[in-house]
């Protein structure tokens, strides 16, 4: 972990990553249920990865410092992180906070990426289509039968 700028602390590769190759698992050091999230310190807030509907977990460092990107180099499956696309040493290690996020929370992004539109729509199904199918297979579970809901429809 080191500075990343406007977007605080980050994550860096001490090693370079093949696409496809497991980086580490994140940790949680306890679960909350949504409606308690208002009570959480700011801290705590900031660091909230949702589980389904209903709970969230608090985030451990480092993985509570993968920040986000709207063109990420990692990707997330459960607590697993995996390199999305290879991954030089040095390079930021970015994640989608997209993948599983519901509530359509809205947040300035600061990732600067070629597609960024300034903002971020914490709303899995706010992504492009195409986006949502590639990032299906690592969405959890509440997410993937979500997604199958409303293409049944």
């Amino acid at each position: 972990m080191r500075e990343a700028g406007r977007k605080g602390l980050g994550v860096f590769a001490l090693r370079p990553f093949r696409k496809g190759e497991f980086i580490f698992r994140r940790r949680h050091g306890r679960i909350v249920a949504n409606a308690k999230i208002p009570s959480l310190t700011r801290e705590d807030r900031r660091h909230l990865c949702e589980l389904d509907y209903r709970r969230s977990a608090v985030l451990l460092a480092p993985g509570c410092y993968l920040n986000h990107s709207c063109e990420p180099n990692a990707m997330r499956a459960g607590v697993k992180v995996f390199a999305w696309k290879r991954i030089r040493a040095g390079e930021e290690i970015t994640i989608d906070y997209r993948l599983n996020a519901f509530r359509g929370d809205r947040w300035k992004c600061s990732c600067r990426s070629a597609s960024c539109t300034g903002e971020i729509v914490g709303d899995f199904f706010s992504l492009a289509a195409q986006q949502q199918r590639d990032y299906l297979p690592f969405a959890p579970r509440f997410i993937r039968l979500e997604y199958r809901r409303r293409s049944a429809n």
